[in-house]
């Protein structure tokens, strides 16, 4: 009997440890693991644009801006920069993704909103940037947070048109906010290579390390659970756009290799609402606007005017 209870005990401590490592590797995000916004990598998706994000990270760090910041529903602090380009225009808040910031993310948003004098709040996520927080919850979280800053505009702005923004990550979050009554005057979403819910992004990206995926998600699933108090099956992108009313725009690369671009196809073909879809050809993930920024103003544009903008 001893020895069973031997095995069972060093079994139990292994899924807690195992577990436990898989939790502090995917979603815990302390300040010491942050990002300099001001490098940009020499990666895959950013290296082939590095050259003309550099002037716009730049003339995004010159262009004068407010720093404001909310408490989360679950009273962490949460920061962001409120660009003002002209006093009677709608305001986009734009939302980064994982492990990114508004400094590569929200290039394309930043350009495409001084060129056409469209307000801009970008936001540092919760665990990212100025933001406190330790732990990244692929929307679960974030999503409470957008309909926090969306309350936050709609109050300091009353009257004032808003549009919701966001790319991967923030992307997803933005969608699943769609489902927690938002303020009246949001009028439309920007969704860039957002995925259908947390845990199919994190198998794709269990698979893509060629692991086992059974085993792998169910020990990130019950580490979410444990340790970081929080279920990855809460609430999805894509169950979200199914009960939408706010008109969609769905932007997606066509050679995204981190989010399929089948998971685009699948959120556009469940959206209840009015919406469009931009595939830009031969793009990557999370750089639509730096691949094709003629098509992605001239889409977005034409979708808020459709929106009532």
């Amino acid at each position: 009997m001893i020895y069973i209870l031997t095995a069972c005990f060093i079994l139990i401590f292994l899924l807690f440890f195992t577990s436990y490592l898989l939790y502090r590797g995917v979603f815990y995000y302390p300040p010491k693991k942050h990002v300099d916004p001001h490098q940009i990598p020499d990666d895959m998706l950013y290296a082939p644009y590095k050259n003309a994000m550099l002037p716009l990270l730049l003339e995004m760090e010159q262009t004068p801006y407010e720093e404001v910041s909310i408490s989360s529903q679950d009273g962490i602090s949460l920061c962001g920069r409120l660009y003002l380009f002209c006093p009677d225009a709608p305001l986009m808040l734009f939302f980064h993704g994982y492990h990114g910031t508004f400094l590569w993310d929200g290039l394309g948003s930043f350009r495409l909103c001084k060129k056409n004098h469209i307000n801009l709040l970008v936001v540092d996520e919760r665990s990212h940037g100025k933001s406190a927080g330790q732990i990244i919850t692929f929307g679960i979280r974030e999503c409470r947070d957008v309909k926090s800053w969306t309350d936050y505009a709609a109050k300091r702005f009353p009257g004032k048109k808003l549009i919701l923004s966001g790319v991967s990550m923030g992307s997803a979050s933005v969608m699943m906010a769609s489902a927690l009554s938002l303020p009246s005057s949001t009028i439309a979403l920007i969704c860039d290579c957002g995925y259908t819910a947390p845990a199919e992004i994190i198998k794709e990206t269990i698979r893509s390390f060629h692991l086992p995926v059974s085993i792998c998600y169910a020990l990130l699933y019950f580490g979410a659970l444990v340790f970081g108090h929080f279920n990855l099956s809460e609430l999805t992108a894509l169950s979200a756009v199914k009960q939408a009313q706010i008109p969609i725009l769905f932007i997606h690369g066509e050679r995204d290799s981190i989010v399929p671009t089948k998971m685009c196809d699948e959120l556009y073909a469940a959206c209840a609402s009015r919406k469009k879809k931009l595939i830009i050809p031969n793009s990557q993930h999370a750089v639509n606007a730096m691949s094709d920024f003629d098509s992605y103003e001239r889409e977005i544009l034409n979708f808020l005017i459709e929106s009532g903008i």
